[in-house]
């Protein structure tokens, strides 16, 4: 996995977990081993660009995992219901809403 994708899926973990104001550089930096230079390397404008960058992750992500699970099941309600569950069981397991990371 290349740096900006490292510290694009550590970011949006930590995002999720604890919430944009309760997640500093530090601690990003720290999971991902690596320098504050390679973050701003390739999120020159620091966290809010990053916290964009993860948002546009997740975005994408939720989006093609709904047009999986609808592609999947034959009726709204059996899709609806089986998304219902996943959101559960990843807020349970990992405290991610879309459990791809």
């Amino acid at each position: 996995m290349d740096t900006k994708s490292l510290i694009l899926d550590k970011a949006t973990i930590f995002f999720q977990q604890k919430g944009y104001k309760s997640v500093g550089l530090t601690e990003i930096l720290k999971a991902c081993n690596v320098t504050k230079g390679a973050l701003y390397h390739h999120f020159p404008n620091g966290k809010e660009e990053l916290l964009i960058a993860c948002l546009q992750a997740l975005d994408e992500a939720i989006t093609t995992d709904i047009k999986d699970i609808f592609s999947k099941h034959q009726s709204t309600k059996e899709a609806t219901q089986y998304m219902i569950d996943k959101l559960i069981h990843n807020l349970e397991t990992d405290g991610t809403i879309t459990g791809y990371l």
